[in-house]
């Protein structure tokens, strides 16, 4: 472990592999797959009644389907899968607690809410929702120094699936950018030396354990698979500026104001819920 210990000082990252149990893995997606399904059979996309019944195919097409007929509504499932528990429960493991200690967080906290990603061109109204080049996760998070990411496939990830590239040693040039571009603080790459990134490829239940300053940036989907990844960031209060800052928190939540859905619920609705 010491070993693994010094390459990620050096290098800013280090693969674990089989880190995650593939169950936990496989639970996590088809519980996100599950929503999607629900609205799948909501809008009579499929005659199949059951998850297992649909092959990775046709789930698919009715996915793509849905982003270019109901685009808000494909969004919500996805709103939707960040709050599994399962997800959850991946982010908040012994094994993960356990090994944030082992590479210098001394007492971890969650930086932000879990995300889970379903990434593809087809998915997405923007590049960058589907393909981010390079940058930095501490922008965002704006923690502790010693803040790391852990990203995790819940698939098996190469190339071709997008596996996501970085730049080793990258951390130790501190923070290069200032310029924070729907949520990702973006690096000018001019402003560095080595420009070799090294493509991560992963399979299901293995992590990437990476400093927060580490640039990186998504490799390109060529395929007809959405890339299933999920992405876990954590900070160390016993970092000392940390701290000194006052426990900065750059993430803000609260609820929309008006009614989503007008005019409901009414009573009756209610007493459907409750009475019978």
């Amino acid at each position: 472990m010491e070993a693994s210990n010094s390459f990620y000082r050096e290098n800013g990252f280090v693969i674990l592999k089989n880190f995650f149990p593939k169950e936990q893995v496989e639970d996590a997606q088809s519980e996100a797959k599950r929503i999607f399904f629900s609205q799948f059979l909501e809008k009579n996309y499929t005659a199949r009644v059951k998850l297992e019944d649909l092959s990775e195919d046709e789930f698919n097409n009715c996915l793509f389907r849905l982003f270019d007929e109901d685009s808000d509504t494909l969004f919500n499932c996805g709103k939707q899968i960040q709050h599994l528990i399962s997800l959850h429960q991946m982010s908040i493991s012994d094994e993960v607690v356990l090994t944030l200690k082992t590479y210098g967080l001394t007492r971890p906290i969650i930086s932000t809410r879990p995300v889970m990603y379903f990434n593809h061109p087809r998915l997405s109204k923007q590049r960058v929702y589907h393909t981010v080049d390079a940058h930095q996760d501490w922008r965002s998070m704006q923690g502790s120094l010693n803040s790391a990411v852990i990203w995790a496939p819940l698939m098996n990830i190469d190339k071709s699936l997008g596996a996501l590239e970085v730049l080793p040693g990258s951390h130790l040039n501190g923070l290069l950018t200032n310029n924070l571009e729907n949520g990702f603080g973006m690096v000018d790459l001019s402003l560095v030396k080595n420009k070799k990134f090294v493509s991560v490829e992963m399979d299901a239940g293995d992590a990437l354990l990476f400093s927060s300053f580490l640039i990186h940036r998504s490799g390109n989907n060529v395929t007809n698979k959405p890339r299933w990844s999920c992405h876990f960031r954590y900070n160390d209060l016993d970092e000392s500026t940390f701290c000194e800052r006052g426990f900065p928190h750059a993430y803000v939540y609260k609820p929309v104001e008006e009614l989503i859905t007008e005019n409901f619920p009414k009573k009756e609705d209610l007493l459907k819920i409750y009475t019978r």
